[in-house]
């Protein structure tokens, strides 16, 4: 019997020439399909903010159905929600507490109640400060940042709340008209451990109340927008069409601002009463949150409307359409739609 002895073939590898071009094909790929990859997971997250802003504008349709009237703008920026008090304007919160008990979100509302709408008590302040300390998930836009607490850096205490160490932030704003009226007002301090019936309010306090003017411009009754301080705004009200009014949308928050505080129109919370950082203007169109240099001189940026998103800035109308509008739209068209009743005829979308 023959016995033949095989050879072991010679084992393959590859060559350090071989493995770099390997390498370098794999980064192409992966070079390749990173902003595909960033593309899909923000189209993700655009689509998520959108029904998000649906939900919240939902939530003030049903309000206007049931109380006749769109979310209150509350009082001013030291009032937090107070159960008792309704959603029109003896609500000395503001608009983001109103729809809390329209979005699944009523053993939240009903914290701090104590049957006592004219006495603000402990139980008052301490269920307050608990609602203060919670945060949304839908409030926040995905694109920005996450449902998270977040430090209270006002130095003002809230009148009817203990103070917060930390707040559920907001990404939103509703829109309070075509026209920026500064300054804002914290709101009428107590008097004693009551609360002020919004009729005997001082004349300083009612600067979004009374007609307000500012140079070269018409002067406006408590602005025009839907959601003003102490506003009861009605459908009916809006003759310019629901569907060419903004409610609310994406509020501006620079780069480096989402999780300081530094920036006053996002120094607080979403219960609180009128303020920037839960109401904007259109008076200038929404800018994008990454945007090089000042936005505009002063502190005008906490008046605007802005977005995370490189494709535009998201708003849910009156009529609970959702729009995103890009950062080059007409100033005019932007102006004109976060009036309710000037006149002006805007394309719809």
């Amino acid at each position: 019997m023959d016995f033949q002895v095989r050879r072991r073939g010679k084992a393959t590898a590859f060559t350090l020439v071989e493995l770099l071009v390997v390498i370098a094909i794999v980064g192409i790929l992966i070079a390749l399909l990173l902003p595909a990859v960033q593309a899909a997971r923000e189209a993700a997250r655009r689509a998520e903010c959108k029904n998000k802003l649906k939900q919240m504008g939902l939530a003030a349709l049903n309000i206007e159905s049931t109380i006749k009237h769109f979310p209150t703008g509350g009082w001013g920026w030291q009032y937090a929600g107070d159960p008792d008090r309704g959603f029109g304007k003896n609500q000395p919160s503001g608009w983001y507490y109103c729809i809390l008990a329209y979005t699944e979100q009523s053993a939240l509302w009903e914290l701090g109640s104590d049957g006592d709408p004219d006495v603000v008590t402990a139980a008052q302040r301490t269920g307050a400060l608990q609602r203060l300390s919670t945060p949304i998930g839908l409030f926040i836009c995905p694109s920005r940042r996450g449902a998270d607490l977040y430090p209270f850096s006002n130095p003002s205490d809230f009148y009817n709340a203990n103070r917060p160490t930390d707040v559920g932030r907001n990404d939103y704003a509703a829109c309070s008209g075509s026209l920026w009226p500064n300054p804002i007002y914290g709101g009428p301090p107590l008097d004693g451990n009551k609360m002020q019936n919004p009729s005997k309010f001082t004349t300083s306090y009612t600067a979004f109340c009374l007609p307000y003017e500012l140079p070269g411009r018409t002067a406006i009754r408590g602005g025009n927008g839907v959601v003003l301080a102490l506003s009861e705004t009605r459908i009916a009200q809006i003759t310019d069409g629901t569907s060419h009014t903004i409610f609310a949308g994406e509020k501006l928050i620079p780069n480096g601002a989402y999780d300081t505080g530094g920036n006053i129109g996002n120094d607080q919370g979403w219960d609180m009463g009128f303020d920037f950082d839960v109401n904007r203007w259109t008076e200038h169109p929404p800018y994008s949150d990454s945007q090089e240099g000042d936005f505009l001189p002063g502190d005008q940026e906490v008046s605007l409307f802005g977005s995370a998103h490189p494709a535009g800035c998201q708003f849910v109308m009156c009529d609970g359409s959702v729009a995103t509008i890009t950062y080059d739209v007409d100033a005019t068209t932007f102006n004109l739609m976060g009036s309710i009743a000037d006149g002006g005829s805007v394309e719809k979308r």
